[in-house]
């Protein structure tokens, strides 16, 4: 039969060898707190996350239209878009929106949105920081207006005048304002726009 001895230093050392682990982990996590703390030490100064939306709620026109309204004007903060919302008279059927002058490429911003219910949102995609001053102009289509024309046109000059063309579709309005504005909008269908200029 064997004997076994217990040997004193062997319990000591599983002890030690406990007692270093805890002391370990408890310093792992320490080190690693510290150095989190470090990296995002921000010396009490806000991270920027760039410069805040702006919104003009009911604008004041420069120049006022009975077809409708701008109701809100919402720029994001890098100002790289901006949404308009308004409001039409009851035969308006679509809107168009010009926002410019721009600065390079073209001379306005523009697109172009069906009314529902007398209410139209738009957004206008824009270059960063929205040069100013700027003016945005809402302009409004009514088809009823193009059928009276048309049939008056008919009538009247059967012979001597050209049947008026159907309005241009929607990419090629938007692509007309982007590059002549105003003149785009001379064609039947159209009537007075509301320009606004922000301060």
């Amino acid at each position: 039969m064997t004997t076994q001895v217990q040997d004193p230093t062997a319990s000591v050392s599983a002890a030690k060898i406990a007692a270093y682990g805890t002391v370990g982990v408890a310093l792992i996590g320490t080190i690693g707190t510290v150095v989190t703390m470090l990296i995002s030490h921000d010396s009490g100064t806000p991270a920027s996350a760039g410069p805040p939306p702006t919104t003009i709620s009911h604008p004041t026109p420069n120049q006022p239209s009975s077809q409708g309204s701008v109701d809100k004007v919402e720029i994001n903060g890098p100002g790289t878009e901006v949404t308009v919302t308004g409001s039409a008279a009851k035969d308006v059927d679509s809107v168009a929106v010009l926002i410019g002058p721009r600065e390079t490429g073209g001379q306005y911003w523009a697109n172009l949105t069906k009314v529902s219910d007398q209410q139209w949102k738009l957004i206008i995609a824009t270059e960063p920081r929205l040069p100013e001053p700027y003016t945005i102009e809402a302009r409004y289509h009514t088809a009823t207006r193009v059928g009276a024309t048309e049939t008056a046109f008919k009538i009247t000059f059967p012979a001597t005048e050209p049947t008026t063309p159907p309005p241009a579709p929607t990419n090629q309005i938007v692509n007309c304002a982007e590059q002549y504005g105003p003149n785009c909008f001379d064609s039947p269908g159209w009537g007075p726009p509301s320009v606004y200029q922000p301060k």
